[in-house]
C-alpha cells in the first residue's frame, strides 16, 4: 500500500472508446499496477458508472452529496471478498510477502498480520489443514473473508 498523502488520482478501470460515449471497464483493471495501491479516497471516480466492488461495500453514490455512508451486511460482500479479481491478487501478494519472511508457521503469521491477534488453537488447526490442501494464497483469501477482517469490534 502506498501511504503517500496527496497527489494524482488513480484509475481502477480501462476506458474503451474514449472519443465518444466512453465505456469504463472495471473488470479489465490490473490489480498488479502498483500506482493503484492507494486508499480509495484517491480513486478517480466516474459519477455515471459506479465501481462494482466498491458499490458492494456501500461506497457512497458519487453523483450525490452524502454526510454518512450506508452500512449493510450482505452475502454479496462475502462473495466479493472471496472471488473478486482484486482480492484474489491481493491474497496472492500477501501470501508471497508471508513466504518471504521464512516464518516457521506462515499461517499463524498471516493470521496475526491480517487480524492483529494470535489465532486460537482451533482456528490454527482448521487453517493449517486448509493450507495443506489449497495453499497459502487460498488460506489468505479465507482470512480476508473473516468478519474480523471487515469489521471493527
Amino acid at each position: 500500500m502506498n501511504f503517500k498523502m496527496g497527489g494524482p488520482s488513480f484509475k481502477d478501470f480501462v476506458i474503451e472508446k474514449p472519443q465518444h460515449s466512453p465505456h469504463y471497464q472495471y473488470h479489465k483493471y490490473d490489480p498488479d499496477d502498483v500506482l493503484t495501491h492507494r486508499r480509495s479516497v484517491y480513486r478517480f471516480i466516474v459519477r455515471s458508472q459506479p465501481q462494482p466492488f466498491m458499490d458492494t461495500f456501500d461506497c457512497a453514490d458519487p453523483s450525490q452529496l452524502v454526510d454518512k455512508r450506508g452500512e449493510t451486511t450482505t452475502a454479496l460482500q462475502a462473495l466479493a471478498l472471496l472471488n473478486n479479481h482484486f482480492m484474489v491478487k491481493m491474497s496472492q501478494r500477501f501470501a508471497e510477502n508471508i513466504t518471504k519472511k521464512n516464518a516457521s508457521d506462515p499461517v499463524r503469521l498471516a493470521f496475526q498480520m491480517a487480524l492483529s491477534r494470535v489465532p486460537s488453537e482451533e482456528e490454527l488447526r482448521l487453517l493449517n489443514s486448509y493450507e495443506k490442501k489449497h495453499g497459502l494464497a487460498a488460506t489468505c483469501r479465507i482470512i480476508f473473508n473473516l468478519n474480523e477482517f471487515s469489521f471493527i469490534d
